[in-house]
């Protein structure tokens, strides 16, 4: 199936591979949380940055410029 390059967002696109047993229950879990799947991943990665952030995993763009 095409989708249109349209869409009301400037945000960037980002690609995945998933088994679909987990794509399945990534759906059901939007769903019962009123969230598109697109909201949800959003939502969890950025909880995941965050946590890689606050144990030093992952660098801050602040704490990458005082190097």
């Amino acid at each position: 199936m095409y989708l249109s390059e349209s869409v009301a967002t400037d945000k960037a696109k980002l690609f995945a591979y998933v088994d679909p047993a987990l794509k399945a229950k990534i759906e059901r879990l939007a769903d019962q949380r009123l969230r598109s799947v697109s909201n949800l991943v959003e939502s969890v990665m950025a909880e995941e940055v965050a946590r890689a952030e606050r144990s030093g995993e992952l660098p801050t763009e602040t704490s990458q410029g005082a190097k």
